[in-house]
């Protein structure tokens, strides 16, 4: 969740985001993943169980979510659940994106996990430092039996998917959309509130 203290109301016909008596722009958002963590979050200010209550949540919409996030999206969205809007925002569809990008046309990179076999019998470098601190190949030994090596490609949908447009949202929301961002302070702290969606 990434709250912006905020004295704004949700049902001020300018912006939400308003000047404090202390500077600076002021807006409370909950970065809302629809999974476990932000739709409990969201519920809990509902209900008053914590505080202070958002002044809106933003749902980042990667176009290719399981069918339990879009059903409790729309459930939240519904009328009489949560007091405050919940705005949904997109950067594409990251599936469409991945096989765009199988073409070499876009790159999006998921937190796919990769495995690498290397066959016995496979001559592998061996690697030293020179003076510089450098690595350089020493000599070469042979695989005595198969490896089987299990690693993370690299990845960053979150910031393309999730975070850079929850932040465009923000800032449209604070007024400051296209526009260098203010000299005041925008007041606030993150809070993690899951792993998949805060900013």
């Amino acid at each position: 969740m990434f709250v912006l203290p905020s004295s704004a109301s949700i049902g001020a016909a300018q912006s939400f985001a308003t000047r404090s008596g202390e500077g600076g722009l002021r807006l409370r958002v909950l970065s809302l993943g629809a999974g476990v963590q932000s739709t409990t979050l969201a519920l809990m200010a509902a209900h008053g169980e914590i505080g202070p209550i958002p002044d809106c949540a933003v749902f980042a919409d990667t176009g290719w979510e399981p069918r339990a996030v879009y059903e409790y999206l729309d459930w939240l969205r519904s009328g009489n659940v949560l007091p405050f809007p919940v705005h949904v925002v997109s950067a594409g569809n990251i599936r469409d994106d991945l096989v765009t990008g199988a073409r070499g046309e876009r790159w999006a990179s998921i937190p796919a996990f990769i495995r690498t076999v290397t066959p016995a019998g496979t001559e592998l470098p061996v690697y030293d430092e020179d003076e510089n601190g450098d690595p350089t190949i020493v000599g070469t030994r042979i695989v005595a039996t198969e490896r089987v090596g299990v690693g993370m490609i690299r990845r960053q949908c979150t910031g393309d998917y999730k975070i850079v447009p929850i932040r465009r949202k923000v800032r449209e929301l604070l007024g400051i959309a296209g526009k260098r961002s203010p000299k005041e302070p925008v007041n606030g702290r993150a809070v993690p509130a899951s792993p998949h969606g805060s900013l």
